[in-house]
C-alpha cells in the first residue's frame, strides 16, 4: 500500500492543503471498495442467473439471452460499482434490458448479489474492461449508455484512458443505434470539461447539460449513486450531461 502524505506548501496553501485532503479520502474510499471478498467462485455461482462469464457469446442477442421483448430498450453502464444505481434504474423501468459493467471481480460481486437480493430480472452484469466492449455487442445493438463516476485520470500523460476519450466515444457511438444516447456524470469539473470538449469533437450533440445536478431541474428524475451520495454529502456539485448521436439519414 503507498504511503498516504500530508504536507502543506512553503506558502501554507489552504486550497491546496484541502485538495490534498480530498485525494486522500478518495483513496481511502477507492481502497474500501476493492477490498477482496471470501468465497468469490462460490458467490457467483450461486447467483449465476445474473450475470454471463462469456458475453462474447452473447454479441448480437443480448434482448433474446436475457428472455427481454425483441424491442426492448438496452440500456449499457460502464463501471456500475456497487450496482446501486443500476438495481434502481432495474426496478424503476422493468421493461428495459439493462446491462451492467465492472472489471473489479469483488466490486462485481456485491453489485450481483445486491440485485439478486433485490430479486430484479431485468438486469444482468459482465465482468470485464470497458476496453473490450466492441467484443460483447454488435453495431447499433445498444440504445443508451450511462458513464457514472469514472476513474478521472487526472494526470496529463493519461487521457486516453478516461472512458469519454475520443477513442472510447468511437466504440460507443458504433455500438449505439442512430438515435442513442450517453448520459455522463462527474464531480470532477476538469474531467467535465474534457469530456464536453471531447463529445463535441466526437460529432456527438450535448442535451441537459447542468454543472450541478442536485440543484437542477433534472434531479426530481435523478438516480444516486453510491459515491455521488458521498460527494452530495460533502457538498460537492455533480456535473451531467447526455451527449446524443445524431440520426443519420437512409439508415
Amino acid at each position: 500500500m503507498h504511503r498516504l502524505r500530508i504536507w502543506k506548501s512553503h506558502s501554507n496553501s489552504t486550497d491546496k492543503y484541502n485538495r490534498q485532503i480530498e485525494q486522500i479520502k478518495g483513496s481511502l474510499i477507492y481502497m474500501a471498495r476493492t477490498r477482496k471478498k471470501k468465497n468469490i467462485p462460490q458467490r457467483m455461482k450461486a447467483c449465476s442467473t445474473y450475470w454471463f462469464p462469456v458475453p462474447v457469446a452473447n454479441r448480437g442477442r443480448w434482448r433474446a439471452v436475457c428472455c427481454m421483448a425483441p424491442d426492448a430498450q438496452l440500456y449499457l453502464e460502464l463501471g456500475c460499482g456497487k450496482g446501486d444505481f443500476a438495481v434502481q434504474m432495474a426496478q424503476r423501468y422493468p421493461e428495459i434490458c439493462y446491462i451492467a459493467l465492472e472489471k473489479d471481480e469483488s466490486v462485481v460481486l456485491a453489485a450481483i448479489e445486491k440485485a439478486s437480493n433485490a430479486g430484479v430480472r431485468n438486469l444482468f452484469f459482465i465482468w470485464t474492461d470497458a476496453a473490450l466492449l466492441k467484443n460483447f455487442f454488435e453495431e447499433g445493438e445498444i440504445d443508451r449508455i450511462y458513464i457514472n463516476f469514472c476513474d478521472p485520470w487526472s494526470r496529463k500523460d493519461k487521457p486516453k484512458r478516461r472512458l469519454t476519450y475520443r477513442e472510447y466515444l468511437d466504440t460507443y457511438k458504433n455500438l449505439l443505434n442512430n438515435n442513442g444516447e450517453i448520459h455522463f456524470k462527474t464531480d470532477d469539473k476538469t474531467l467535465f470539461d474534457f469530456s464536453l470538449r471531447e463529445f463535441t469533437d466526437s460529432s456527438l450533440t450535448l442535451h441537459n447539460q447542468t454543472s450541478d445536478l442536485h440543484n437542477s431541474r433534472w434531479d426530481s428524475n435523478n438516480i444516486r449513486t453510491e459515491f455521488e451520495q458521498k460527494f452530495a454529502s460533502q457538498g460537492i456539485s455533480i456535473c451531467r450531461v447526455e451527449a446524443h448521436k445524431a440520426a443519420q439519414s437512409g439508415k
